[in-house]
C-alpha cells in the first residue's frame, strides 16, 4: 500500500525568517526571506535532495550582515509548484527560474549561493544571465561542463557521483529514504555526524518528510541530472564575469574540479574550505560558513 503524500506544510518551519511566494515564468515560488529590502540580494539554492530548510540556520546571520536573503525551494521542491515530468525540468528552465526570482523580488541582480545543483544553477545564472549576478558561491559544484569534464579526466575519484547519476537516468519515480540519509552522509564529515548528532537526525528527519511530499521524489530524480547536464552550444566556452567563492571539502577529488573553474572566471576567483565541514558547510558549521562569506566580500573588489 503506497503511503498518502503528505502536505508541503511540513517545510513551513519557523524561524527569523518569513515564507513567501513568488511568481515567475507561469509558476509559483516558495522562497524564505529574512533581512531588509533594498539591502544587496543573496539567493541560496539547495541541491538536488534537499529543499530550502538546509540553509536555514544561515538566513538570519547573513540577513544580519546587511543582506536580503532568500532561500529557494525550486520548481518541484517543498512549497513550490509541481510541474509535469518531461520539460520543465531542465537546466536552462531553472536557470530562468533563478533569474526570474530575483526579478520577482523587486532587484537587478543577486549574489547567486548554491550546493550540489544549486551551486550547477549558480554558475548557469552567471553565465546565461550576466546581469542578473553579482557574486557566486559554489558550495561542492560547479559548472555542468566542468564537472563533466573533471569526470571524464579522473572517473575512479568520482565513483559515488558516477553510481548516483546513472541510477538517476534510468526510468526511475521514486527514491529509496535510505539514500536521503545516505547521500547527507557522504557530503557531510562523520565529526559533524558524531558531535551534533540531534542537528543531524534533525536534517535527515526533514529530508524523508520534504520527500514524501507529492511528486518531489520525481522533482529530485530530474533535478540530479542537472550536476553534468548538457547545456546549450553557446553557453559552452563562455566565462563568468562576476566574483566566484569556490567553496569545497579540501578532498583531492576537487582540484581538477577548482582547475577547470578557476579558468572558466575571467573576474576575481577564490578557492577556500570552512573548517569543520565537508560539502555542506551551510548545515555543518553555520557560523564559519557566514563568515567565509562575509571575509570573501569584504576583500572583493
Amino acid at each position: 500500500m503506497t503511503a498518502k503524500p503528505l502536505s508541503p506544510s511540513v517545510v513551513e518551519l519557523k524561524g527569523d525568517f518569513e515564507h513567501e511566494f513568488v511568481h515567475t515564468h507561469g509558476i509559483r515560488l516558495h522562497v524564505v526571506t529574512a533581512g531588509e529590502k533594498g539591502d544587496p540580494l543573496i539567493v541560496l539554492i539547495h541541491g538536488s535532495f534537499g529543499g530550502w530548510f538546509e540553509f536555514r540556520d544561515v538566513i538570519a546571520p547573513l540577513a544580519s550582515k546587511g543582506f536580503r536573503v532568500a532561500a529557494v525551494d525550486l520548481r518541484g521542491f517543498g512549497m513550490s509548484d509541481k510541474p509535469p515530468s518531461g520539460g520543465g525540468q531542465d537546466i536552462r528552465t531553472l536557470t530562468g527560474d533563478i533569474s526570474g526570482i530575483i526579478q520577482a523580488l523587486g532587484y537587478d541582480k543577486a549574489i547567486v549561493v548554491g550546493n550540489d545543483t544549486g551551486a550547477s544553477l549558480a554558475w548557469t545564472v552567471a553565465i546565461d544571465k550576466p546581469e542578473r549576478v553579482s557574486g557566486v558561491v559554489s558550495i561542492s559544484g560547479a559548472f555542468p561542463v566542468d564537472l563533466r569534464r573533471s569526470i571524464a579526466a579522473r572517473p575512479w575519484d568520482f565513483l559515488y557521483l558516477l553510481a548516483s547519476s546513472f541510477w538517476c537516468r534510468l526510468p526511475v519515480h521514486t527514491v529509496p529514504q535510505k539514500f536521503y540519509k545516505g547521500e547527507l552522509d557522504n557530503n557531510t564529515s562523520s565529526k559533524f555526524r558524531k558531535n551534533n548528532a540531534l542537528r543531524y537526525e534533525e536534517f535527515v528527519r526533514l529530508r524523508q518528510l520534504a520527500s514524501q511530499i507529492g511528486n518531489v521524489q520525481r522533482g529530485a530524480i530530474y533535478n540530479h541530472r542537472l550536476l553534468t547536464s548538457g547545456v546549450p552550444l553557446r553557453w559552452l566556452e563562455r566565462r563568468v564575469e562576476s566574483p566566484v567563492l569556490f567553496l569545497h571539502s579540501g578532498q583531492r577529488l576537487w582540484l581538477p574540479v577548482i582547475r577547470r573553474a578557476r579558468t572558466r572566471v575571467a573576474s576575481n576567483f577564490t578557492e577556500s574550505t570552512v573548517a569543520q565541514a565537508k560539502n555542506m558547510p551551510h548545515l555543518e558549521n553555520p557560523t564559519g560558513f557566514v563568515e567565509a562569506i562575509g571575509s570573501w566580500l569584504r576583500l572583493t573588489p
